[in-house]
């Protein structure tokens, strides 16, 4: 009787285990074993160049949208860039827009638009897209902005930021414009000469020992 009962339990336990589906995939008899999670992480890894490339191409479908043909007045750029560009960008452009403020538009940074790399525009379109990959958190993609029959080389140094691929930096290539180093020294050179003024407007004594 006791032998009955042991082997029942032992078909149970060998029925148990052969239904349980494995989250192992065996490819081929000799290969080890891959855990099929694992594959799915890596398939889906931002750091793809295509996930790159087609962001990068649905970006400036929006840029090209916002920037109709038929226009009477520029559009703001405000909504691309809390759409597309990351926090550093944003909080230096604010930076070099409130201290321009101050001088009331003189000597202002912004004379041109670093999304279509000039003051006016037509058909907005970029062609010859290519992808470099830093890390998992950064990315350059260059290619041709075209505007007004003129193309432009312009590079994006990407950062992955909130769940997506963020525009970091333009780079206008043609005319050696690097838009971040750019508005960096625009702030420093604003500081300086606010200091000058201030030191000017006060007098300052001193006694001659």
């Amino acid at each position: 009787m006791k032998k009955i009962i042991i082997a029942c339990c032992m078909l149970t336990l060998l029925f148990g285990c052969g239904n349980k589906k494995s989250n192992i995939i065996q490819e081929g008899n000799d290969a080890p074993m891959i855990d099929d999670t694992t594959v799915k992480t890596e398939n889906q890894n931002p750091a793809n160049p295509e996930i790159i490339m087609e962001r990068v191409n649905a970006i400036y479908e929006a840029v090209a949208a916002a920037y109709p043909e038929v226009h009477d007045i520029s559009p703001s750029n405000d909504e691309l860039d809390d759409a597309y560009c990351s926090s550093e960008w944003n909080t230096l452009v604010q930076m070099v827009n409130s201290k321009d403020a101050e001088t009331m538009g003189r000597e202002g940074f912004f004379d041109s638009d670093y999304w279509i790399m000039d003051q006016d525009w037509g058909k907005i379109s970029i062609s010859d897209v290519k992808v470099e990959v830093k890390d998992n958190e950064h990315a350059n993609a260059s290619f041709l902005l075209h505007n007004l029959g003129s193309a432009t080389k312009v590079t994006l140094e990407l950062v992955f930021e909130r769940g997506e691929w963020l525009i970091g930096n333009f780079i206008d290539e043609t005319k050696k414009v690097n838009w971040k180093k750019s508005m960096t020294k625009h702030l420093e050179e604003k500081g300086k000469k606010a200091q000058e003024e201030a030191a000017d407007d006060g007098i300052i004594e001193y006694e001659v020992p």
